[in-house]
């Protein structure tokens, strides 16, 4: 899909992530794209979903609490040619990213990406963290999860684990893959 882009509406219920910012994390996740499963928690404009898609994801999850930033998904799904591919939620997160973070029905590794409103780290930390922690105990072997936050957020905070944490001006980046013994996530 390079070149092609995705519609932007410049409204304030989003803020979308830098470009150098998402090309930057996307370098990191090298070839974990390819064949996986996205699920972008906040989706926003759904740049991480359409990115990974661009990338080889063999699907995607969007989730999207704001009714116009979920129509404005769609529309670039239909623009990009992507909607068999992806599943568009309008719904809040935190009801939603525990029965979609389950138990897999198959062995097919995720990328989750975790980027709410900064304000949320503060204010719902503990739910954060519980959807963190739900990753860490479902995701297939090969998974990444990633999270962003301001620069100023301690990520200590987060759940315990081997985080590769960058910093791009005012975010962080956080990158973890579930730890897995003997075949199971721990």
């Amino acid at each position: 899909m390079r070149g092609r882009t995705v519609i932007y509406h410049g409204e304030d219920f989003t803020r979308p992530m830098k470009d150098n910012i998402r090309e930057n994390a996307f370098n990191i996740l090298l070839k974990a794209a390819k064949g996986a499963i996205c699920f972008d928690l906040f989706a926003g404009t759904g740049a991480m979903t359409f990115e990974s898609l661009s990338r080889g994801a063999s699907r995607a999850v969007a989730v999207e609490l704001n009714r116009r930033a979920v129509r404005y998904i769609r529309e670039t799904a239909d623009s990009l040619d992507v909607t068999d591919k992806i599943v568009v939620v309008s719904a809040d997160t935190f009801r939603v990213a525990g029965q979609l973070l389950g138990p897999p029905a198959d062995d097919t590794p995720w990328i989750v990406f975790l980027c709410p409103p900064y304000i949320l780290w503060h204010e719902r930390l503990e739910d954060l963290n519980a959807i963190i922690r739900t990753v860490q105990l479902n995701a297939p072997p090969g998974s990444v999860l990633m999270v962003e936050t301001e620069k100023t957020f301690d990520q200590d905070l987060l759940p315990p684990g081997d985080w590769d944490r960058r910093t791009y001006g005012g975010t962080t980046l956080g990158f973890i893959e579930p730890a897995q013994v003997c075949g199971m996530n721990l």
